[in-house]
């Protein structure tokens, strides 16, 4: 076993993970930052690009934010901000959602946070406010564009909104995504997931034309996670 912080081996592991988009070329993550944060014992900071099959980097982040290892109780946590556009050094402007390597990314991410950690995204900054017009229109959280993708990662204990700050350090809105510590958790947090998609999927659109399209693509997700999680919805 690595004598590393846990937070160190987490972070090295997503460094040099590779993600492959759609049509199939690949990219190599590379760390591009790294470095404790001050006063918060196991915290690092880090930021994210990516390089492509030719060995050239992106010169902008695809991700950024901070890694726990946990500690009394806690266990190891992330919170990030995902940037769905890449630019390369040649001018290029690479899609990087369309690409789908947003959802290759945070489903590394399910892969490295153990049972009973969290991943938590923000959902303010330009090309994640989907998620937040979601929340706004009680969309479930699965069902949000970044829920979504938190829970077919594998974060599919409760979700909490960080919408308000509670105690004035939580900086921007985003929203967090549980992995249940135990398998009596894990149902209980399942089976409140799939009633509140159920319940959803029901619901009547909004009267504003903008509105009930955003809806209607929730609900869309929310139908291909019920059919994914054992054919449970028919």
């Amino acid at each position: 076993m690595s004598s590393q912080p846990i937070a160190k081996q987490i972070v090295e592991r997503l460094g040099s993970g590779r993600l492959r988009a759609k049509g199939g070329r690949a990219f190599e993550l590379v760390l591009i930052e790294l470095q404790e944060v001050r006063l918060r014992a196991g915290w690092l900071r880090f930021a994210l690009t990516v390089r492509d099959e030719n060995g050239q980097p992106a010169r902008t982040s695809l991700m950024t934010g901070l890694i726990s290892g946990g500690g009394r109780g806690v266990m190891p946590w992330c919170e990030g901000r995902i940037y769905p556009w890449l630019e390369f050094a040649n001018e290029e402007r690479f899609d990087a959602r369309e690409a789908g390597l947003e959802a290759e990314l945070i489903s590394l991410m399910g892969s490295l946070i153990p049972a009973g950690g969290h991943l938590m995204l923000e959902y303010e900054s330009p090309g994640q406010t989907e998620t937040h017009r979601e929340l706004l229109l009680r969309v479930p959280p699965a069902a949000t564009y970044l829920g979504a993708l938190m829970f077919a990662a594998g974060f599919r204990g409760h979700f909490k909104d960080w919408y308000i700050s509670e105690g004035g350090h939580e900086g921007p809105r985003k929203l967090q995504a549980n992995k249940s510590p135990n398998a009596a958790a894990a149902r209980d947090a399942l089976q409140f997931n799939l009633d509140e998609l159920k319940q959803f999927i029901k619901r009547q659109p909004p009267e504003n034309a903008e509105d009930a399209k955003l809806v209607a693509q929730a609900q869309d997700r929310a139908r291909l996670l019920l059919k994914e999680i054992g054919g449970l919805y028919p």
